[in-house]
């Protein structure tokens, strides 16, 4: 099969000249005209084979300008994969999935177009892929980009993501039929990508949004919810939910260096703490599970004033949600604790959005990911006719 797109899309950037007669500052401003109507460059690569999907017949990394969701106004450069499924291309283009992906770290190598998919992903991805969905998975602003990644934060995650898709839609043979889904953070990403969609890019078309292991946040969550820190006993274990609280406090201290960490930490959590802006969440993780970090013998008192103070950054734009909505909850979820899920669902239900929820007993945060497709793919099928 030949390559879809042969030619990168590239646009001169206008650079100011004097001109004999002109006024230097007309000329500048000038130049400044020219420049706000130039579009900046998108930058297009083949994606590594060890990078990529089985079932895509091309694969790409895409290099895209997007705008901070988290000041709401710096130019920015991110990443995003693009996959095209194998055989002949539907007439208008090919669908699309556009993969919100789960936590993978806040540092700028961890982002997954740089490194190779894990098992449950590639599974997943690939049976979008052979349903013929072409996949858009952005990486999310400060991964495979400049800065430090804000994790959860959700306007920073929908800006990126819905740039990424802009930038597909104008360099593939994709259709403007967009499924939007997402696992863990992802699911965080994707849902805020549905509420910000009308305002933010109005032009895209999204058909409804499917989730797993979805987090919600709200002026009642408290980490004694989210860490159990009322139970009885706690046990002797590590807890993985505690990487979460390092990445959200590194965003915090972004913003607000003056922040300090034993503030809100014990000793027994600072060394890996300081190492968890450039540690992925597979190496953190084990890490945190190895010292047997938890909330008891990790988090002080102080962390509940971070949580209420990052929890308006990472509140969803809107609750009602004008497309269907599929939502996947594991029974037996730590990570995010199925409670607060069935919470989620049962706010979005409220709110007025059409719903569709699912729950997998004695599935754990990981392991509902896959089995929920024998829900979700029927969803979206049902959906798209």
């Amino acid at each position: 099969m030949k390559p879809v797109v042969k030619k990168l899309l590239c646009w001169a950037v206008p650079v100011a000249a004097l001109t004999i007669g002109v006024p230097l500052v007309q000329a500048a401003q000038q130049s400044e005209a020219q420049a706000a109507v130039q579009p900046p460059s998108v930058e297009k690569s083949v994606l590594p084979a060890e990078h990529g999907l089985t079932e895509a017949a091309e694969q790409y990394r895409l290099i895209y300008p997007s705008v901070s969701g988290v000041d709401g106004k710096t130019p920015r450069r991110d990443s995003a994969a693009v996959f095209i499924p194998r055989g002949p291309m539907p007439k208008g283009g090919w669908p699309v999935v556009v993969w919100a992906h789960g936590t993978v770290g806040v540092a700028n190598d961890c982002a997954p177009s740089l490194n190779p998919r894990t098992v449950r992903d590639s599974q997943y991805l690939n049976t979008w892929l052979s349903l013929g969905f072409a996949i858009v998975a952005p990486d999310y602003a400060g991964l495979g980009s400049g800065g430090l990644h804000h994790y959860l934060n959700a306007r920073a995650e929908a800006w990126s993501v819905l740039d990424g898709v802009r930038a597909a839609l104008k360099n593939f043979p994709l259709r403007n039929q967009l499924v939007l889904v997402g696992q863990s953070q992802g699911a965080h990403a994707a849902f805020a990508s549905a509420g910000w969609q009308p305002k933010y890019a109005p032009e895209l078309n999204i058909r409804m949004t499917v989730l797993t292991g979805t987090p919600y946040f709200d002026s009642e969550t408290t980490v004694a919810q989210l860490f159990g820190i009322n139970d009885k006993a706690t046990p002797q274990v590590g807890d993985p939910k505690i990487p979460y609280v390092f990445y959200i406090y590194l965003a915090a201290a972004e913003s607000l260096p003056k922040l300090k960490p034993s503030t809100y930490f014990q000793p027994a959590a600072l060394p890996i703490l300081g190492e968890a802006n450039k540690l992925c969440i597979t190496p953190l993780t084990e890490k945190v599970m190895k010292e047997k970090l938890n909330a008891a013998n990790s988090l002080k008192p102080g962390i509940q004033s971070l949580l209420e103070a990052s929890t308006e950054a990472m509140h969803y734009p809107t609750l009602s949600i004008d497309s269907p909505v599929f939502i996947g909850i594991g029974g037996a979820d730590i990570n995010v604790p199925t409670v607060m899920q069935q919470r989620f669902a049962h706010a979005v239900r409220l709110a007025g959005t059409m719903v569709e929820v699912h729950e997998y007993p004695g599935l754990d945060h990981s392991g509902t990911v896959n089995p929920s497709l024998r829900d979700s793919v029927p969803f979206v099928l049902k959906h798209l006719k």
